[in-house]
């Protein structure tokens, strides 16, 4: 588990997509094709973390307590869970060394659904996903990963 104070960056051989605007969104693990979903908590602190600012875990509660006007410290245990999670599947790692961040956090937009504890669901892996219509298109992602 990372330190309390480390930053946080995702792991580069990741692909997002948001799906429904800030409602649910999907990672797919390029390196073994493994895909994630996540609940809107988990979409907005996966999109703070894809931002680039080297966030800390303590930053990362300060954003959602902000954006879903909720108290710090009873997400905290929550957040760490989740971010066990991410780091368990490979998908965030600590930044090694001293990494300064001057740019500000992300602000909500003010249309996010009430708070829910943000979670990370293992959907499946992509070398079991047949969809109609576009199963060479799979095969053939399959076979160049």
């Amino acid at each position: 588990m990372q330190t309390i104070s480390a930053k946080l960056m995702t792991k580069e051989q990741t692909s997002f997509t948001e799906l429904l605007d800030n409602v649910e969104g999907i990672i797919l693990d390029l390196d073994n094709l493994h895909y994630y979903t996540l609940n809107t908590t988990g979409l907005f602190v996966w999109k703070q973390l894809r931002s680039g600012l080297s966030l800390t875990r303590e930053q990362l509660c300060e954003a959602l307590a902000k954006a879903y006007n909720v108290d710090g410290a009873s997400i905290e245990t929550e957040v760490d869970g989740f971010l066990e999670e991410l780091e368990t599947n490979g998908l965030i790692h600590e930044l090694k060394g001293d990494v300064q961040s001057s740019a500000k956090l992300a602000e909500s937009n003010g249309q996010l659904p009430v708070y829910e504890p943000p979670r990370l669901k293992l959907s499946n892996s992509l070398t079991q996903v047949v969809l109609s219509g576009s199963s060479t298109i799979a095969t053939a992602a399959i076979a160049t990963g």
